[in-house]
Parts: structure tokens; C-alpha cells; sequence
């Protein structure tokens, strides 16, 4: 792969050009720059993003664009590096020439890249950052399009709380976004009269687990919270089949939230829990229609960074509009103040940091090798099944 890979255009190479561009849309089109992890160790993540980007973008066009012009997506594999992403930002606006920036896949790029978007003056809506710490920094030019962090967290421990587990391990890679869900533990924790007995990183690109495993054995904790990417959420799952280790919960933050996760690992992933962005079993007809145009796309089950992205694009088309034009003050302004019905919930920030108001998280879990949302109750499609299962179980 060349060290900078461009592709021009919301559906080069993909079957989204088959939602064809409407006659209302023949205007010159409105191009929206972003920098997306398609290589390196967020790649698993980003490709759901950048799809999601696609399918909004195609589905905004297939209604007549946004100001009677189409919209167009241009876009450059950061490889996971945060360096990488802001020099790609920079190409964008300044050789590029894009109307319009928007966030790239995750906390470790997103938030040199809220940098980018103060030095151009150019909104920045972060579609893929959970973390809230970059929005208590001053910038105005950036909006969060993630529920915070702290609602990652507050249903797993609510669940633990009510089985009164208390001991608590926090596992995950040493980069950004593990290190901001595990910061946002011990005050949930305090609330729940729960106390953390064991922390600890391990390197981003780590495969081998097995210490890792061994330190939670010993310190013997009830739940087990792995800050985990897909990569890393596997060789964790992995290593505590290997190591006949099964605590009363065992979490992955996001890794476990792939759709995929069961074809790696299969039966293996029953009784794990993890977090996503996006009520998937909602029966609304705007999700039915995501989930059936994606499904048509991409050749795969969407997970909640496509609907995260692919909201967050309606969310800048309904700014643009509201901004009547491409000036980057009144769409900062529509930013700041608008409310948008979404996939994952109304979008409502507030208006003097950026940080999201109107979304939320839910508790997945896997059984019988699907997913399950098991909280909050009142959208639940099972419930949860604690302890975690023993490896000699039949029930695996």
C-alpha cells in the first residue's frame, strides 16, 4: 500500500454509485475532506466509519443534496498515525481545496486533528471520539458525535453493582481511547461502591496475553474490563480459554462490539459484554433502510461506527442547510445549536464546548453466538446471563 492512498469520490469503488444521484442535485458538489484509519491497528474500526461516511453521503444525494448540490467525500488512509492524520487534514483544506472537514476514526486521531480545525477555523464534527477531555480545551470549531465516554461504562457497572460485584480489574492497550475509559472509571466506580484491585496497558500492537491473564488471576477481581480494540479483544478472549479463566464479568469495550467478533472466535464470545453506540434492534423504518442499504453496499452487517458516521454526515448536511452556505462560521454556529433526530439518537451538543448531550450507549452482550442488548431494560432484547461462563460449560 503506497504510504498515502487517495480515493476521490463518496462511491469510487464501491456499489454506493448505484444510489444514483438525483436531477435536483446537479450543482457543484460540496466536498467534505476526511483523514480514515484503513490501515494499522484501528483499521477494523475505521472501515466501518469511512462505510458509513459512504452510505450517508449516498443516501443524502439520492434526496437531492444538500443546497441543490450533491455532496462528494475525499479521503486518505491516516494508517492509524496520528502525525499522519493532521498532515492529511492539512492536505485536505489547503491542497485539496474541501469545502467542508469531518472527524477521523477514533480518540488518538481525533484529537490533533480538533487542532487542525482550530488553526483553519473549519468545524469539525467528531463522529468517532468518545472522549471528552479534547472538547474542555477552548476549541470551538469542534462537536462531539458520540455519546461521552462515561456512558461506555455506567451500564456495566450499574449491572455489577446490582450483583453486588465490587472488585474491579481495568485491562487495555496503551493508547488514547482505553486510557479515556479507563480515567472515566473510578468516579462511576465510587458511585457503585466499587474499587479498582488491578490496572493495567499493555502495548497497542501486544498478541501475547498470557501475563496479562495470570496478573488478573491473582488479583482476583469480579469484573474484568478490557479496554479493547478487535485486535486486542481477541487475543484476550483467546488467552482466557487457554488459561481456563473465567471472571464473574468479563468486558470489552469496543473490540467485542464487531458484528464479526463470533467469526473469529465463534461460540467462545458467549457471556462477553461490550458497548456500542447504536440500538440496532430499533424498528424504526430509517433503520431498517440503513441496515438493508448497507447490508447491499458492503457485503456485511453494519456495527456502530457506520451508523455513528453515517449520522454524523446527516447531522453536517442539516448544519449546511441551516447555514444556507458553505461559510464555515454559520455552520459552526448550526453546529452548536441544532437538533437532529439520527440512527444513534438526537444530536444536541453543549453549545460552549462541543460535548454531546443527546446520545447514549448500550450494553451488548454476546449468547449463542449473537448479540444482545441486555441494557438499559427498556430496550433490551435478552437478558443478561451472569456469571460468565465457565470454558468447561456446556452451555459454550
Amino acid at each position: 500500500m503506497k504510504r498515502e492512498r487517495f480515493i476521490g469520490g463518496a462511491a469510487a469503488g464501491f456499489t454506493v454509485a448505484s444510489l444514483a444521484r438525483p436531477a435536483s442535485a446537479q450543482g457543484k458538489p460540496i466536498t467534505i475532506g476526511a483523514a480514515v484509519s484503513l490501515s494499522g491497528i484501528f483499521s477494523d474500526g475505521g472501515h466501518y466509519s469511512l462505510e458509513g461516511y459512504q452510505l450517508g453521503v449516498a443516501h443524502i444525494n439520492a434526496r437531492g443534496g444538500v443546497l441543490g448540490r450533491p455532496l462528494e467525500l475525499k479521503y486518505y488512509d491516516d494508517q492509524s498515525a496520528p502525525a499522519t492524520g493532521v498532515r492529511l487534514y492539512e492536505r485536505l483544506i489547503n491542497e485539496d481545496k474541501v469545502d467542508l472537514v469531518i472527524g477521523p476514526y477514533g480518540t488518538a486521531i481525533s484529537a490533533p486533528a480538533a487542532n487542525v480545525a482550530e488553526r483553519y477555523k473549519m468545524p469539525m464534527l467528531m463522529a468517532e471520539t468518545a472522549d471528552v477531555v479534547m472538547f474542555s480545551r477552548g476549541n470551538r470549531w469542534i462537536f462531539q458525535g458520540l455519546g461521552p465516554v462515561q456512558t461506555y461504562l455506567y451500564g456495566v457497572l450499574s449491572m455489577a453493582h446490582d450483583r453486588g460485584f465490587k472488585r474491579l480489574a481495568v485491562i487495555g492497550g496503551d493508547t488514547a481511547f482505553p486510557h479515556a475509559l479507563a480515567n472515566a472509571v473510578p468516579e462511576i466506580a465510587r458511585g457503585f461502591g466499587q474499587a479498582i484491585v488491578y490496572q493495567e496497558f499493555y502495548p497497542g500492537n501486544a498478541s501475547d496475553f498470557s501475563s496479562v491473564v495470570e496478573k488478573l488471576r491473582a488479583a482476583d477481581p469480579d469484573v474484568v474490563l478490557g479496554m479493547a480494540f478487535p485486535t486486542d479483544s481477541l487475543g484476550l478472549i483467546r488467552q482466557l480459554k487457554q488459561s481456563n479463566y473465567a471472571p464473574k464479568m468479563f468486558y470489552e469495550a469496543i473490540g467485542a462490539s464487531d458484528p464479526a467478533f463470533v467469526k473469529s472466535v465463534g461460540r467462545d464470545c458467549d457471556g462477553t459484554l461490550s458497548a456500542v453506540a447504536w440500538n440496532f434492534a430499533a424498528k424504526t423504518p430509517e433503520n431498517a433502510a440503513f441496515v438493508r442499504d448497507y447490508q447491499a453496499t458492503f457485503h456485511r452487517e453494519p456495527d456502530y461506527h457506520s451508523a455513528a458516521n453515517y449520522s454524523a454526515m446527516h447531522v453536517f448536511a442539516a448544519a449546511i442547510k441551516q447555514a444556507g452556505s458553505i461559510n464555515q462560521e454559520k455552520i459552526r454556529d448550526a453546529l452548536a445549536t441544532i437538533r437532529v433526530p439520527t440512527l444513534v439518537g438526537t444530536y444536541r451538543v453543549n453549545p460552549a464546548n462541543g460535548i454531546q448531550l443527546g446520545y447514549t450507549s448500550y450494553i451488548i452482550q454476546w449468547q449463542n453466538g449473537k448479540q444482545e442488548i441486555v441494557y438499559p431494560g427498556n430496550v433490551a432484547t435478552a437478558k443478561p446471563l451472569v456469571p460468565f461462563p465457565a470454558w468447561s460449560s456446556p452451555n459454550r
